[in-house]
């Protein structure tokens, strides 16, 4: 997405994040731009927010100061609903490592099929690595879900193949390849 369309996805995320975190689902849809965007989740806000971090240069000065007040706000979000923005985050969480466990035991039957959708794919671990160190900061116990992500990433690295970072390289100041190297490369067709 353009910065633009970040901050718009995060306005009108933090617009809707009170009634998202009562009700009972994981992904919000935001209408009426759910055409447009992906449903709202703690997640998605998590990617949006990293991603316009590396960005924020190219926004305006109005746009940057409302990014800033955006971010305040959740802040705000996480200590007011704490216990239900927590529940939230441990099901979102647990929803992406399920997602992520079936990418990889379908690329395990189907390597070549499976391998060419990986880019889109890395959204999942990216925002299961988010909502970890969002859980972490939050005093969540994340380390069963974080031995379940090493054992799936054993079996990515058993078939990595290193390579240029996936996305814009503006994104690479916020995603160093260190801490996320499976934005830098894809797994192997076989």
């Amino acid at each position: 997405m353009k910065p633009e369309d970040e901050l718009t996805f995060v306005r009108e995320g933090m617009a809707a994040i009170e009634d998202y975190l009562a009700s009972d689902l994981v992904y919000w849809p935001l209408r009426p731009f759910s055409a447009t965007f992906p449903s709202l989740s703690i997640g998605g806000l998590l990617e949006s927010l990293r991603r316009l971090e590396a960005l924020q240069a190219r926004l305006p000065a109005q746009a940057r100061t409302e990014l800033e007040a955006l971010k305040a706000h959740l802040e705000r979000v996480r200590e007011v609903h704490r216990a239900r923005y927590r529940g939230k985050l441990e099901r979102e969480l647990s929803s992406r490592l399920d997602a992520w466990t079936w990418y990889l035991e379908d690329y395990e039957k189907h390597p070549e099929e499976v391998a060419a959708s990986y880019p889109a794919q890395a959204h999942i671990r990216l925002k299961i690595e988010l909502l970890l160190e969002e859980g972490e900061r939050l005093g969540l116990d994340v380390e069963n879900i974080r031995n379940r992500l090493r054992a799936l990433d054993q079996t990515l690295r058993r078939n990595w193949e290193l390579g240029p970072f996936l996305w814009e390289e503006a994104l690479q100041a916020v995603f160093p390849r260190d801490r996320f190297w499976w934005l830098y490369g894809r797994p192997r067709g076989r």
